[in-house]
């Protein structure tokens, strides 16, 4: 299998020998297979790292701007025996493979996560961006924002919680995301990291935001259809976690450790306002070079100041 090749757009249900064989060699991998889970993380940061929860596997991978993820990225036994369910028999060790830098392309794919606050989770899909597409700041396309509501605001809008309750995406059933523009060959990759917002146990990183608002969920093109869920459902079966068709508005899924997969056609992707984007996690202070990211994209036209009553400070002053 060329890395460089696009994943086959249907799984050969012929030959199901095949299949089964791959997928005992994925269930022997997964039980070698390093944990996914969050390890101390920060960018520069001038306070003490957030401290690694009881039972969790601490892992870390040094990367450029000093970053340190909380999860290996790209040293999981489990991708290779995902790429073999896939058919990709010719793929390279993630541990050892040489990924050549991917700088956005039209040809990318735009898919979203959630795993709790977005504040957390942009920062992993940007660890991740470096790590597995050797992006940077000029070349980052890590949007938070929301998805999974089954209605929008005046103009299109969805908005954080706000005084005047003017389209609030709790209220319409949005969930908080970040978005990323993935190429399709390297989609396993961001399936992993993905699944690395969570411990062993299928527990995001901040439990203690709860409701509907910081459910989990996974928008694909295609949604269900997309050849990657199969993927996917092993990996994370092996956390306790199920993964469903997401239809809108759903609750949290905190307690049943649910994975909503939305089609992004369906359910597409609403940017979040500008203050929101490159923040600082809850007690972690990611640092004034991670902070500074902002100014490039808004630079760049990546990101934008919305019609949002928390973007008013950043809108020009009416002469």
């Amino acid at each position: 299998w060329n890395a460089d090749q696009h994943l086959p757009t249907q799984i050969n249900t012929d030959n199901r020998g095949t299949i089964m064989m791959r997928t005992l060699v994925f269930l022997s991998l997964m039980a070698s297979a390093a944990c996914f889970a969050p390890s101390p993380l920060s960018i520069k940061s001038n306070q003490a790292p957030r401290s690694v929860r009881a039972g969790v596997c601490p892992t870390s991978t040094g990367l450029t701007m000093q970053l340190k993820s909380r999860r290996s990225v790209l040293g999981s036994a489990a991708l290779v025996a995902g790429s073999l369910v896939l058919g990709q028999t010719g793929f390279a060790a993630p541990a050892t493979a040489a990924l050549d830098p991917r700088p956005p392309s039209p040809d990318d794919l735009t898919i979203y996560v959630g795993a709790g606050c977005f504040w957390h989770v942009q920062h992993e899909m940007i660890v991740a961006e470096s790590k597995i597409l050797k992006r940077d700041s000029k070349t980052f396309t890590s949007v938070a924002g929301y998805a999974g509501g089954t209605k929008v605001g005046k103009n299109n809008d969805v908005c954080y919680h706000n005084r005047m309750s003017f389209s609030d995406y709790g209220s319409m059933g949005h969930t908080e995301v970040v978005a990323v523009k993935v190429p399709n060959d390297r989609l396993l990759y961001f399936m992993e990291a993905f699944l690395g917002l969570f411990d062993a146990n299928g527990i995001r990183n901040d439990p203690q935001d709860a409701g509907g608002e910081y459910r989990t969920a996974l928008g694909l093109p295609g949604g269900m259809k997309n050849d990657a869920v199969s993927v996917l459902r092993e990996f994370a079966t092996q956390k306790g976690m199920r993964v469903l068709a997401g239809k809108g508005d759903e609750g949290d899924t905190l307690e049943d450790k649910t994975i909503y997969v939305y089609d992004t056609a369906q359910f597409p992707f609403h940017a979040g306002e500008l203050y929101h984007q490159y923040h600082d996690d809850m007690g972690v202070d990611y640092g004034e070079e991670y902070h500074a990211m902002r100014d490039v994209a808004l630079q760049r036209g990546t990101l934008t100041v919305s019609n949002c009553p928390g973007d008013r400070s950043y809108r020009p002053v009416p002469q």
